[in-house]
């Protein structure tokens, strides 16, 4: 059976957390009163996180981490695993070293997003081989901590670099050797972008899909926007997927109107 979760961050404040950085347990207060099966945790760095003392307040709440969403130290701390430097790049691979033994504490998954870089269409090739170079010591490390990156599939106007559900695929298989560690995170918003079609998406995907990130075509709560959210998820169900589907929208149309709907969005779905 699916799960769902939604993000809740622990340092530095995000558009896609309906709850601030002093107000993460209410968060998780408000995700086990509503019927999730975990968080999303927003974590830039390790200084002043106690690991151990966060998963003990999961669970008390009966909730599990869907993954860690790491993205913020790019933009914090100037992280990437190309087009920075050597220094940056050896940060950069030790920083998802703490995420990797974090995860493993949390059961969770661990997010590359921006991360990677951004490189350019004129470079891509190039950009993709040194992003693998940087990329593998941290494979070969999540594969010995039992742990699973996920890929973020994202979008042309954010990065040159592994846009689509078939980028994402063809990267994991041909360039990284197919690792059993390493699987896609599948972000409707971005999809509705990139992907000829959901359904196509969906099928290329297949056993690399590990995680899906909920937002309309706008990025605002499901329903406010384009985008057939119960088709692809009715889909996404029949494909035998059981991992989470975690909320990566806006506090739009309104803080309030995600706070009361996503409960009743998740028991809609639950009961296709």
């Amino acid at each position: 059976m699916m799960k769902f979760s939604a993000t809740v961050t622990l340092q530095y404040e995000t558009p896609f957390s309906a709850f601030g950085t002093d107000k993460w347990k209410e968060g998780l207060d408000w995700m086990r009163n509503i019927g999730l099966d975990g968080a999303e945790l927003c974590i830039s760095n390790y200084d002043g996180i106690d690991v151990p003392a966060i998963k003990e307040e999961l669970d008390k709440r009966n909730l599990g981490c869907s993954t860690l969403s790491t993205g913020q130290a790019r933009g914090m701390e100037g992280l990437s695993f190309i087009g920075v430097s050597e220094d940056l790049v050896k940060k950069t691979q030790q920083r998802f070293i703490e995420h990797i033994n974090a995860a493993a504490c949390f059961g969770s998954k661990v997010t590359v997003g921006l991360m990677r870089g951004i490189g350019s269409e004129q470079t891509r090739e190039q950009d993709l081989d040194a992003f693998r170079e940087a990329f593998l010591p941290v494979v070969d490390y999540a594969d010995s901590k039992g742990v699973m990156i996920i890929l973020e599939a994202i979008n042309r106007y954010e990065t040159a670099l592994l846009n689509s559900a078939e980028a994402v695929c063809d990267f994991i298989e041909n360039r990284l050797g197919n690792p059993s560690c390493v699987g896609v995170l599948w972000d409707l918003f971005h999809s509705n972008i990139e992907d000829r079609s959901f359904d196509r998406a969906i099928e290329r995907l297949g056993r690399h899909l590990g995680h899906i990130h909920l937002a309309d075509s706008n990025r605002m709560f499901p329903g406010y926007g384009h985008t057939d959210l119960d088709a692809i998820l009715m889909a996404v169900k029949q494909s035998g997927y059981q991992e989470y589907a975690s909320f990566e929208c806006f506090n739009l149309p309104s803080r309030e109107i995600v706070l009361q709907q996503t409960g009743p969005f998740v028991d809609h779905i639950r009961s296709l």
